[in-house]
């Protein structure tokens, strides 16, 4: 016989394999049986239904196919299978897998372990990744999402690629950095745009078209030999920062400018201006190439600044980022809708690892009252926000 039963009764029986093959090897398969076996085997369930899930996933076209493999894996030792005595003859009820692991290895398939070792992984390749100020919301972010293991791991890819990228100070079209993921079409529209969410890459060297810098105002910006841009006809206008370190002078200059972190807002804002304010579009933390070009156009047209970011650890460090160019030029700055009043509002979300690392880096930081208020009272109630919500 090539079965034999490990249990019985009336109704139910226990057939495993009388000379199991398995483990170590594995019996002959066509290429149909080894397709529907891989099915069969992906997942870490070590019993699986017969009629609820393995005839299922084989599908109507390979029933035959089904009862054929599920003969073979029982005589090859590669599983037990329980059987129910129903209508005068023994159905198959579920198969049970013998060393599930070893025999998903040998068929070239993830195994559990396997994928909890890239979880493992990939926990502490962001912890590392939250340590910086560049990537660190962004992997904040990708940590607290319910991604799969493989997509993650390719966003975390494309930070750390992000970072030596700017570390080097390269400079490029896109083709230039997905090559550093190997190919030119390594990065995908989603993964661009996922990208584009968390970062300016024009500004961190990455497009086709120079950094630029969006501003809105009453503003007459005006270039040598009287070439000139009247702000004042415009919503707002992103323009290439190459142009704006040659700026020559502004004509009617702000009596303030407002520096504002989300797009939404600043376009809203932008919509809404007062006379006399002049209005810049902080697109995530500020790269080198943003704050040259702000300190052109303050040393050109000097005044105060109103800064607002998020309610959030990283909306203070970009806050101070946002302020160098005035804090070098001798200018007064200061935070505006960042009050602790703005955490007493519903729809607030917990401060998440990269949050408290944040926090943490910013408890040893001399801070202006208006930002060390916002720092201490988000480390107490342990939430943040987002501007969106009230400007």
């Amino acid at each position: 016989m090539s079965t034999r039963e490990l249990s019985a009764s009336r109704t139910r029986r226990l057939l495993a394999a009388a000379t199991p093959a398995w483990p170590p090897g594995l019996p002959p398969l066509d290429v149909d049986e080894r397709e529907l076996l891989v099915e069969w085997l992906r997942g870490s369930a070590p019993t699986r239904k017969w009629e609820d899930s393995l005839l299922k996933a084989a599908g109507p076209q390979r029933i035959e196919l089904a009862q054929r493999l599920s003969d073979l894996a029982l005589k090859a030792g590669l599983c037990t299978r329980c059987e129910r005595f129903d209508k005068g003859r023994w159905r198959p009820v579920e198969l049970r897998w013998v060393e599930l692991e070893a025999l998903q290895t040998a068929l070239g398939l993830a195994t559990r372990s396997d994928r909890d070792a890239r979880r493992m992984a990939l926990a502490e390749r962001l912890d590392a990744l939250m340590a910086d100020e560049l990537v660190g919301e962004a992997a904040q972010a990708l940590a607290e999402s319910r991604m799969a293991v493989g997509p993650a791991e390719a966003r975390a890819a494309l930070l750390q690629a992000l970072l030596d990228w700017t570390a080097e100070g390269a400079e490029g079209l896109r083709r230039d950095f997905a090559l550093r993921l190997g190919h030119t079409k390594a990065v995908g529209d989603g993964e661009w745009r996922w990208l584009e969410r968390h970062f300016d890459l024009p500004a961190l060297g990455i497009g086709a078209f120079a950094p630029t810098l969006t501003l809105a105002g009453d503003l007459g910006l005006v270039w040598p030999g009287g070439r000139r841009v009247d702000l004042a006809a415009l919503g707002f206008a992103s323009l290439p920062v190459p142009s704006l370190l040659t700026l020559q002078r502004v004509d009617g200059p702000p009596t303030r400018w407002w520096l504002i972190e989300n797009r939404a807002s600043f376009e809203k804002q932008a919509a809404r201006r007062e006379p006399g304010v002049a209005l810049a579009w902080i697109a995530g933390r500020p790269t080198r190439a943003w704050r040259e070009a702000m300190a052109r156009l303050i040393a050109v047209a000097p005044a105060p600044a109103a800064i607002s970011a998020d309610a959030d650890p990283a909306g203070i460090e970009i806050a101070l980022a946002a302020a160098q160019p005035w804090e070098a030029a001798g200018l007064p700055w200061s935070a505006v809708a960042m009050e602790p009043a703005r955490l007493d509002r519903p729809g607030l979300q917990p401060l998440g690892r990269y949050d408290r690392a944040v926090l943490e880096r910013l408890a040893v930081q001399p801070l202006p009252p208006d930002l060390a208020a916002l720092r201490d009272a988000m480390a107490e109630r342990g939430v943040k926000a987002e501007q969106e919500g009230w400007l």
